[in-house]
């Protein structure tokens, strides 16, 4: 059974972690693997980009668990591909047990850089050479907001998580067709510095974890985000006060740094994908915790996409000694984007997957709770389920996630507008494809979606069904007919 291991390392990392959880929720597969086994990787368990995403990600693990955990055959479709933690892998780890968690554990690290490097024990020759290679504010840091953009800091915390104890539990679970693939950015601190250091510790056949060889075959793959946007400038009195912010005019020079140590230090991948823009309005200044918790952008959910395209190469096409490097482009420079800007091979893939999950959140959300005669809703005893049942609270939710994440994909410089998350018109909600109406045709209205909700469900009745059989019976009939209202009125191929 081959595995995907996901190590989104820092704030940037888990974006695009959220993004890739929405495409699978969508029903966008990753091919040639049987489950996908994310890592979030940050000292900053407050920082609100990893919470939400560690939140979302749990949410998803509890949907699907409900609707293929009791034997159920696995099939496309909604929330269809398998998510798991380390810690539910049933290997020996070396006798360690893990916290159940997407989370790699740092144990709390909560000191200032300059504690951490114990520097008052130092010999006065090693603080001196300490005192070259760290500026006086990067030992003032406290490490539990991060690494605050700087990647120098960042490597020297992030060695500890060579010889953690997830590393040997991933080792030891590691098998033969099993691939790895990172993301990370190059212009911050956490993900610079961890990415290069998982690379090259994971690949060490001299290192102490298991399965050396199994480590030296496994196929690796990486996303790098360049930088694609910047943070508010700080006033003079919040600098004068000493208060934390990281300097995005430091970025670029960041950027060509890294990549001039990639391009001679850089081994052991296969793949190499690297996304970057110019950067739109200022973001908020948070350097870490709850308060950094940015929108979705664009480039985010074009750097899941990665992660599907790595999946799709052939091990045979694939050679560390000559890595694959990859780039991506719009087919113009638009500030918006909908469907049209992607190659037609990747919209087949996820236009319609996409259309037909914002299709059934909005009509789930907005219009089930007033369906209350409806044969599909009288068939599934939906009065009582949605009053009462866990798992379809867990859907509800979810959707609640959905809106915010698409709501925020149209609101940055360069916007996601393929699919309106504001319409409310089911006919106006692709930007590239309106369906036509007129005085004898209303298109795709609720009483339509109902009419194909009831079809979906025929003549079949739930007699006390388990609040898993419920959730299957609202998935596959929304399955059933935003897929035949794609065909029908959209005509979206």
């Amino acid at each position: 059974m081959p595995k995907l291991f996901i190590f989104a390392v820092g704030g940037t990392g888990a974006r695009v972690l959220r993004s890739l959880t929405m495409l699978l929720a969508s029903g966008v597969r990753i091919p040639n693997c049987d489950q996908i086994v994310p890592v979030l990787i940050d000292p900053d368990t407050q920082n609100g980009d990893v919470t939400r995403t560690v939140a979302l990600l749990k949410r998803y693990a509890r949907i699907h668990e409900a609707l293929y955990g009791d034997g159920q055959k696995e099939k496309e479709g909604f929330f269809s591909q398998p998510m798991n933690t380390l810690a539910n892998l049933n290997t020996s780890g070396g006798g360690e047990e893990l916290r159940d968690s997407f989370v790699y554990d740092f144990g709390g690290i909560s000191q200032p850089f300059r504690d951490y490097l114990k520097y008052n024990d130092l010999s006065v020759e090693t603080q001196g050479l300490v005192d070259l290679l760290f500026t006086q504010d990067s030992l003032a840091a406290n490490l539990d907001v991060g690494f605050r953009g700087s990647p120098n800091v960042g490597s020297v915390v992030l060695n500890a998580v060579v010889q953690s104890k997830e590393m040997r539990y991933l080792a030891q679970s590691l098998q033969d067709g099993d691939r790895a693939f990172f993301i990370s950015s190059i212009f911050g601190g956490t993900g610079a510095a961890g990415f290069p250091l998982l690379v090259k510790n994971l690949r060490d056949s001299n290192s102490a974890l298991a399965h050396p060889e199994v480590r030296r075959r496994m196929k690796a793959g990486a996303l790098v985000m360049l930088p694609y946007f910047k943070l508010q400038e700080p006033s003079q009195d919040e600098k004068a006060a000493g208060q934390d912010f990281i300097d995005s005019n430091t970025f670029i020079t960041k950027t060509k740094t890294a990549l001039s140590y990639y391009a001679d230090n850089l081994q052991g991948l296969e793949a190499m994908y690297y996304l970057g823009d110019q950067p739109g309005q200022p973001l908020a200044n948070h350097p870490g915790r709850a308060e950094q918790r940015n929108q979705a952008h664009l480039l985010e959910m074009l750097g899941a996409l990665s992660v599907q395209h790595f999946m799709e190469v052939p091990d045979n096409q694939l050679d560390a000694g000559q890595p694959l490097y990859h780039e991506y482009g719009l087919k113009a420079d638009a500030p918006e984007v909908d469907f049209g800007q992607l190659p037609s091979d990747l919209r087949q893939e996820v236009a319609r997957p996409l259309i037909q999950l914002h299709y059934f959140a909005r009509y789930f959300l907005k219009h089930t709770p007033d369906d209350a005669k409806a044969p599909y809703y009288e068939a599934g005893n939906l009065s009582a389920q949605l009053r009462n049942n866990r798992a379809l609270r867990e859907l509800n939710d979810f959707f609640g996630d959905y809106n915010e994440w698409i709501r925020e994909l149209g609101v940055n410089q360069r916007r996601y507008t393929a699919i309106r998350a504001e319409e409310m018109d089911f006919n106006k909600m692709v930007a590239d494809k309106t369906v036509e109406t007129g005085i004898f045709n209303k298109g795709i209205t609720p009483g339509y979606f109902r009419d194909e909700l009831t079809k979906a469900v025929g003549k079949a009745t739930l007699n006390n069904p388990t609040e898993n059989e419920a959730l299957r019976w609202v998935v596959k009939a929304f399955e059933e007919a935003t897929g035949e209202i794609l065909n029908k009125k959209l005509q979206y191929s």
